[in-house]
């Protein structure tokens, strides 16, 4: 469903053409600020104020990813951008995808790192528990929903999320962004989660209506990224990507997880901005 207004957009200030970066789910965009600094002294930053950061938005009013594609659309519309650099993460490397794919006006060219590209049996399961409704049942979102979502302080917040298995990766600098960026202080003087856990189940319990179909139209500079221990992102879907995306560059960054922007900031930068350069987008 389409928003009523289009979303806002942030600036993060840099010198040169605009570049919008998408963040992954559950992640804002300050999560990403010490990629965005690499990414400044090149181009100028933006980042759409997405559904899930907009108070008393309703979750179950996005359907399918498309709808984040849309929103995107619409916001870039709406402030008269046309080529734009999207560069997105997970979530927003889709939404970045299926964006151009409609409107390549819009975009100059196109990084995706580690985009949720399904393949196989895998797409045909997440098919079939959507089609049953029972997709939210399971994890990631059945794990979304339960996730602690308040704490009595940013510290008590590093202190217990330090330790998980999906921060262990991370570039200290990021982790600490997430602290800041990733909760929000209460009127009751605690900290909440700043995106909501039931925002993050929703965006996990739904998928592209057909990413594949859409792929197939994509006619901009391309760039997809995959994390070499990636879980979301297979070997399988890579080589799908180099079947179906016409003149689609791709390439692998070795020891690194579906994260890799938050746990190798600098050669992610550098690996945006090497494509970026080979295809003159300046």
């Amino acid at each position: 469903m389409a928003m009523s207004a289009p979303l806002a957009l942030d600036d993060w200030g840099g010198t040169g053409p605009v570049l919008h970066l998408a963040h992954a789910n559950g992640f804002p965009p300050g999560t990403y600020r010490k990629l965005i600094e690499l990414l400044k002294p090149r181009y100028h930053v933006v980042t759409v104020r997405n559904r899930w950061l907009v108070p008393g938005t309703d979750p179950l009013e996005v359907q399918t990813w498309d709808d984040v594609a849309g929103d995107l659309i619409q916001a870039l519309e709406a402030q008269g951008l046309e080529g734009v650099v999207g560069v997105g993460h997970s979530l927003g490397g889709v939404a970045t995808l299926l964006a151009a794919a409609r409107q390549p006006r819009l975009f100059r060219a196109v990084v995706a790192l580690d985009p949720v590209l399904l393949t196989g049996r895998l797409l045909l399961a997440v098919r079939g528990l959507s089609l049953l409704g029972i997709r939210g049942w399971i994890p990631p979102a059945s794990q979304a929903r339960r996730r602690r979502e308040r704490w009595s302080s940013r510290e008590e917040a590093a202190e217990k999320l330090r330790g998980k298995p999906l921060f262990q990766r991370f570039d200290p600098e990021c982790f600490q962004d997430y602290i800041a960026s990733g909760l929000t202080s209460t009127p009751e003087g605690d900290f909440r989660l700043t995106i909501p856990r039931a925002w993050e189940a929703r965006m996990f319990e739904t998928s592209p209506r057909d990413a594949w179909r859409s792929l197939r139209s994509l006619s901009v500079p391309t760039l997809m990224v995959r994390g070499g221990d990636s879980d979301v992102f297979f070997p399988e879907a890579l080589e799908r990507v180099r079947r179906t995306v016409p003149g689609v560059r791709t390439e692998e960054l070795p020891n690194t997880a579906h994260l890799f922007p938050l746990e190798q900031p600098e050669e992610c930068g550098r690996r945006i901005l090497s494509f970026l350069e080979s295809t003159h987008t300046r």
